[in-house]
């Protein structure tokens, strides 16, 4: 145990860096196009999720339970599946102009993490019920996809107001055109809603059987539907209203952040997985 907690602990430093070392070389080919530089941001973001995913295995075996005890487990498993998710986008389209941006969102997740890991105290979970498990699963996964649709509806703002102001720069030259981001950043919320509605019927069908540790009145679960609802109202709006564009890259980087405040500071101020404890 002693080694593998010295491994925790070289790995947690060394990731932020790692991923500072990949986000340099995206954003270098991002001003600079370079087929060497291509190919090497790839191959290091791919070695660093490899890197990243041992350190999620050292985490779950050192510590008993799955790395989401408390908030900054939980950044460092939201930033692994934002990285996966985009590696995966990258890789399927060929579009890795992106890459910068969301390689600094997982940057800032990790950062977090690995200042304060060791400072928190994880809480005893016990996640051995195949409901919670699906719970768990899915919305981490529905946290990653919003995020990244938040960045790209980011993007699409800056872009658009440079369009807008008549300034056609790098972000011009570089980044996929307005329509397609905004396809982007509406695949990954419609996702990202199909994973948290899953986690919010999977909490639900759990309560039963909680042994009335957890109620509908957690504050976690309540953040939980407060995010599926702003979603599931944009799509709505989109869908009944025909709201499109910045109208709806505004709404989707909104729902981003408070989704990340709810992650965070319901996490902060309740330690407790869901009144586990």
């Amino acid at each position: 145990m002693p080694y593998m907690f010295e491994s925790l602990v070289v790995i947690n430093f060394c990731l932020p860096w790692l991923y500072v070392l990949v986000f340099v070389l995206y954003i270098v080919e991002f001003f600079k196009s370079n087929t060497f530089l291509q190919r090497a941001k790839r191959y290091a973001l791919a070695a660093v999720s490899g890197i990243h995913f041992i350190h999620l295995v050292l985490l779950t075996l050192f510590y008993g339970s799955l790395p989401i005890a408390n908030v900054y487990q939980l950044l460092t498993t939201v930033a692994f599946t934002l990285v996966i998710v985009y590696l995966f986008i990258e890789l399927s389209t060929g579009e890795s102009s992106t890459g910068s941006f969301m390689l600094l969102a997982a940057l800032t997740f990790q950062s977090i993490s690995s200042l304060f890991l060791f400072s928190a105290s994880p809480t005893e979970l016990n996640v051995r019920s195949p409901l919670l498990s699906l719970h768990i699963i899915t919305a981490i996964l529905g946290y990653s996809s919003v995020a990244i649709a938040g960045v790209y509806s980011s993007l699409y703002m800056a872009l658009f107001r440079q369009i807008r102001a008549n300034r056609f720069g790098t972000l011009f030259d570089r980044l996929p055109n307005l329509e397609t981001l905004e396809k982007m950043s509406l695949h990954a919320v419609r996702i990202g809603f199909i994973f948290l509605s899953f986690a919010f019927i999977a909490g639900v069908m759990w309560i039963p059987h909680s042994q009335g540790r957890f109620h509908f009145t957690d504050a976690k679960l309540i953040g939980l539907i407060m995010v599926w609802l702003i979603y599931g109202i944009s799509l709505l709006l989109r869908e009944r209203l025909g709201w499109q564009g910045q109208r709806m890259a505004v709404l989707f980087t909104l729902g981003f952040l408070f989704s990340f405040l709810s992650m965070t500071v319901l996490n902060l101020f309740s330690p407790r997985f869901h009144s586990l404890n």
